[in-house]
């Protein structure tokens, strides 16, 4: 859109020394147009018929008025680029914050897995505990049956 913008400003300039005076003005060495031998670029003008005009001779004219100035290609690229990189930018804030919100809310879940995880495994090793120690007593009272039982046997 700015492009289209840029080259009707353009196309403006080229047609404004055509509509800014009648033919046989007086004012014409007083106006702030720049007269054929100035500084600035010459732009080819436009017709007279310009509202009457077809789209395709619009377009051939915006095109003519585009590639007379040497440096606009360039300063519409450039602008282009920037604003291609600012909207590139702000996708990837938005891609960054997005993914950071994903993951600290994956993050709880984890931690509340591995929290799981970890009760598990500590129930298990106090059950592990518990049987090992109700073994080691049975283990025991066999043995003193056993030797109570080799004591009394003659």
């Amino acid at each position: 859109m700015r492009i289209i913008t840029l080259a009707l400003f353009v196309v403006g300039l080229s047609v404004a020394p055509a509509f800014a005076q009648p033919a046989g003005s007086a004012a014409g060495s007083g106006s702030a147009i720049p007269e054929t031998g100035s500084a600035l670029p010459s732009v080819p003008t436009a017709p007279a018929t310009i509202p009457g005009s077809s789209p395709q001779e619009l377009r051939k004219l915006c095109t003519d008025a585009m590639n007379a100035n040497p440096t606009l290609a360039k300063d519409v690229v450039t602008a282009a680029d920037k604003q291609a990189a600012a909207a590139r930018d702000q996708a990837t804030i938005q891609a960054h914050t997005e993914a950071q919100v994903r993951i600290a809310k994956n993050e709880r879940h984890v931690l509340l897995a591995y929290i799981a995880m970890w009760v598990v495994a500590a129930l298990f090793v106090l059950f592990l505990w518990m049987r090992q120690r109700g073994l080691k007593a049975e283990i025991a009272q066999l043995r003193r049956d056993l030797d109570a039982a080799a004591k009394g046997s003659p």
